[in-house]
């Protein structure tokens, strides 16, 4: 009796401690699932793919400056901009893209803050990258330069799905070229491609270094944005089905242990 007494009564104290426990999670799930705390998590993923995509584009962008084929349009400019002035190319990059998004606003289109936030992270990821990468020695053979540009695109193209995706303000780029776009009322893409070849004439004019790689980003970079944004849109809707289905799935356990 002694010893079977305390079991017997630790087992509906144990329940009750577990019932609560699951109401507290269950209560905690349907607060994330629809309230302030899920809009709080929203912009946390928002946030993380700001920050995901401004260090995916800075570091593609290293990768083009370090195979030496050309950097992209844009890049040719600020190169331009660094020969003539012999800014860091960081503050180079603020400076350029500054104008850009001044220039896109008085043309109509209204920056988001990750619009603002964006160059902020690229500038110093850009820098950092681009001298681990040139304390290597650029691969020798052609084929490799090329694959390499390639994928760097790539990653431009993702890096700015992702900004776009995140809601909090497209790069400076995308923001030009939708403004031009609706003053022009032409498509955005030819828009972009034009305005990616303006910055391949002024920046040679300046004296900004061009070559087959420039080429190559000005003109697979508008479609690798727009599969881009395809790519990230996607996995960002299936990981907050995901998410979804978790926090209901607590709520449901927890509903079952409360009501039991």
């Amino acid at each position: 009796m002694t010893i079977n007494g305390p079991k017997r009564r630790l087992r509906p104290l144990r329940y009750r401690l577990t019932r609560r426990a699951w109401s507290r999670a269950g209560a905690v799930a349907e607060v994330l699932q629809s309230g302030t705390t899920r809009r709080v998590l929203t912009l946390g993923t928002r946030s993380a793919l700001l920050v995901v995509g401004s260090a995916l584009i800075a570091m593609s962008v290293a990768i083009t400056l370090w195979t030496e084929l050309g950097p992209g349009p844009l890049d040719v400019f600020i190169g331009a901009v660094r020969h003539h002035t012999g800014l860091p190319i960081s503050i180079a990059v603020w400076a350029t893209v500054g104008t850009l998004i001044v220039i896109a606003a008085a043309l109509g289109r209204r920056p988001g803050p990750g619009t603002f936030i964006s160059p902020l992270l690229i500038g110093p990821v850009l820098q950092a990258a681009l001298a681990a990468l040139e304390s290597f020695a650029a691969p020798d053979s052609i084929v490799v330069r090329l694959l390499l540009q390639c994928v760097a695109i790539a990653g431009i193209g993702i890096g700015a799905g992702a900004l776009i995706v995140s809601g909090l303000g497209a790069g400076s780029g995308e923001l030009l070229a939708s403004a031009a776009s609706d003053r022009m009322q032409r498509p955005e893409t030819a828009v972009r491609f034009a305005c990616e070849f303006t910055w391949i004439a002024l920046g040679v004019a300046l004296g900004g270094p061009a070559g087959v790689g420039t080429l190559m980003v000005a003109a697979a970079v508008g479609p690798a944005v727009a599969k881009g944004y395809v790519v990230v849109d996607a996995l960002a809707a299936r990981s907050a089905r995901g998410i979804d289905k978790g926090l209901a799935a607590v709520s449901a356990t927890a509903r079952v242990l409360v009501d039991a």
